[in-house]
């Protein structure tokens, strides 16, 4: 007698995101969902959707495979700890002031990550920033959330972004929009990131789009990915990091790290996985706070890590908060430089613009503090071992 198997469920109902594999970083402490709060995640449950098939990645080396080729790369490959900052495009139609903060931060950091609407907010396109940034020298790495485009578009600007020379590129599911400024937008969700990076990896390796037709020339980059210790389900999120560097990701990075003793935890989970998955490189996400005040409003308005009350307690009692975020910063730093298995950070300052990811000299004064305290070569030649 066969039987056939149910009918997945409608992801509407299941899923505000449209996810097939998840969860996302957005799972509360409580199981509730990103969107809906009062919703339990359903991935939390029954798994109803990880049956979905990905593409199987070639093996690192395969005739074939065009991975990239910029500076970031070939740190990673030489073993140096890499740092990544990010930056939201501008808040205008002039990107004079943008690019030149970017240049200045650039010097400082080994690849500057360019958000593609971050936290569900409008700022100049992704694309557009990386021509600016790239024209100017600037090693870029844009992001591609899964909010905005359906995988045609997903596609094309993975496509255009190596054509304009883009070595990196970073895949994420993205925020919904209901958690930043235009509510009213219509989510997109076709794919989600694991998927996305399985059609990205599939696009580089093989030429080939997700439609089965072949593009002329295949693109190169290096696909970076989220990861998120600090969101539930917790003993299976460094499965998730085997299953996205499987669909093809080269580069996982964290969410912010600040609970030290879930992260040893998670990092001691994924350096169990290795053996199991083919090679790649985590880097941390470490963000830098100015004071109690802000970093309790990032708290309350961030999903996919906390602040424990130790860290607030010292941002209370410092004369110098500023000061203080810097040497916690750094010390977050100095763990992971320490701990095999992490290759880098993605240092963020928060900062008090309204644009809190403009870049800008701020951003370029908090980074090189932090890897002054950590005792890190600050500009990214140094690290490099060039001379400046």
């Amino acid at each position: 007698m066969t039987t056939t198997a149910p009918a997945p469920l409608p992801l509407l109902d299941v899923c505000p995101k449209r996810m097939q594999v998840g969860p996302c970083g957005g799972v509360a402490a409580d199981g509730g969902c990103e969107v809906r709060p009062a919703q339990r995640c359903t991935f939390l449950g029954g798994q109803p959707h990880e049956g979905v098939e990905l593409p199987a990645r070639r093996v690192p080396g395969e005739v074939g495979v065009q991975r990239g080729s910029g500076r970031f790369e070939a740190g990673l490959a030489a073993g140096r700890f890499m740092v990544v900052t990010e930056v939201n495009g501008a808040d205008s139609a002039d990107a004079s002031e943008f690019t030149a903060a970017a240049v200045r931060l650039a010097q400082v950091a080994d690849v500057v990550s360019i958000t593609d609407h971050s936290g569900a907010n409008v700022h100049m396109g992704n694309v557009a920033a990386t021509a600016h940034l790239l024209a100017a020298g600037v090693e870029t790495m844009p992001t591609f959330t899964c909010r905005d485009r359906n995988r045609m578009a997903l596609q094309g600007d993975l496509l255009g972004v190596s054509s304009l020379g883009a070595q990196n590129v970073l895949l994420v599911s993205g925020n919904h929009v209901d958690v930043g400024d235009s509510p009213d937008a219509a989510p997109v969700f076709d794919l989600d990131s694991t998927r996305l990076i399985g059609v990205a990896a599939r696009l580089r390796d093989e030429g080939v789009l997700d439609n089965g037709r072949r593009v002329d020339v295949a693109p190169s980059y290096l696909i970076a990915a989220a990861a998120h210790p600090f969101a539930p389900p917790y003993e299976r999120r460094a499965e998730q990091v085997v299953r996205k560097v499987r669909a093809g990701a080269d580069v996982l990075i964290t969410q912010h790290v600040f609970d030290l003793p879930l992260w040893r935890s998670f990092l001691a989970d994924v350096q169990a996985a290795r053996p199991d998955a083919p090679p790649f490189h985590l880097l941390a996400g470490v963000a830098v706070l100015p004071d109690e005040a802000t970093a309790r409003r990032v708290n309350a308005g961030l999903r996919g890590f906390s602040i424990p009350e130790a860290t607030l307690d010292r941002l209370r009692r410092s004369p110098d908060p500023a000061r203080e975020g810097v040497r916690i910063a750094a010390e977050t730093v100095q763990e992971m430089r320490a701990s095999g298995g992490v290759s880098g950070v993605l240092l963020a300052p928060v900062t008090g613009r309204t644009n809190a990811l403009a870049a800008s000299d701020e951003q370029v004064d908090i980074v090189s503090a932090v890897l002054q305290e950590a005792g890190m070569p600050v500009t990214a030649a140094a690290r490099a071992g060039v001379a400046s």
